[in-house]
């Protein structure tokens, strides 16, 4: 009796698929157990053939600069697979939990290389992406959308309001749209999403003098942008949410937490 007592005691410590309410297929199931020592000893050996240690002389006619690319991109690997393999999973589990670790690394390295560059000046900032691929670091010509703010241009041979069209033709409603869709199906909290949205607006009138792109007319912003193409892909990413009978979200702030752990 005490024996099958320890045994059930036993069950239930033990995670399991079935304890979690999920039974995996058996082909698969080997993908949700961990293979830490595997991928360590893997990535060990991909790593020692990367920097050249096996071939001194290939690895000599590397300038430095080479060099100091090839480091990078290695650190970068190393850091990622590690976040893969021991970063916390997040609600999200399809098509596996390790892909949306990986996700979350790519995020983090996003978030350091902006961070990097904001100490740096415009042109520093330039040559640092034009090391990392050689077609980066030029000046890309940036169209300011403020230039010219008259809704009716009646000295235009071909077309009197061509501000208006040439903006309801540009690349960045289609942009406005699609992005707003995405960021409503990942929030879900229509409050939240209108903040968001207005105060995207607001970031791009604080720093137009950085970006000719941020210098949009009054009518662009504030109607184009926030009560038209905003509003149709908020609109949108949350008819895709209940369309699909997916959950919504309550964003609230750490004193309506319930408890010391959700806080």
């Amino acid at each position: 009796m005490e024996a099958k007592q320890r045994a059930r005691h036993g069950e239930e410590r033990r995670p399991s698929a079935a304890a979690d309410g999920e039974e995996y297929d058996p082909w698969t199931a080997w993908l949700y157990k961990p293979h830490t020592i595997s991928v360590l000893l893997v990535g060990a050996c991909l790593l020692i053939w990367a920097s050249g240690a096996l071939d001194p002389e290939g690895a000599a006619a590397h300038s430095s600069v080479t060099s100091i690319k090839r480091g990078v991109w290695a650190m970068i690997a190393v850091f990622l697979a590690y976040c893969t393999l021991q970063a916390p999973s997040t609600i999200l589990i399809r098509p596996h939990p390790a892909v949306w670790r990986l996700v979350h690394g790519l995020a983090i390295v996003y978030l350091v290389a902006l961070t990097f560059l904001l100490f740096q000046n415009r042109d520093d900032a330039r040559q640092f992406m034009k090391q990392l691929h050689p077609d980066l670091g030029v000046e890309l010509p940036e169209r300011s959308y403020g230039a010219d703010c008259r809704l009716y241009v009646p000295e235009n041979p071909k077309n009197k309001f061509i501000n208006i069209y040439e903006t309801l033709f540009d690349e960045f409603v289609v942009a406005h749209i699609l992005g707003w869709w995405g960021k409503a199906v990942m929030i879900r909290n229509q409050l939240l999403l209108w903040v968001l949205s207005i105060g995207f607006e607001l970031m791009e009138l604080t720093f137009r003098h950085m970006l000719p792109n941020f210098n949009e007319c009054w009518w662009d912003s504030i109607i184009l942008d926030i009560l038209i193409c905003n509003w149709f892909g908020i609109w949108a990413g949350m008819h895709t949410v209940r369309y699909f009978d997916g959950k919504t979200y309550e964003w609230v702030g750490l004193s309506r937490q319930p408890s010391i752990m959700g806080k």
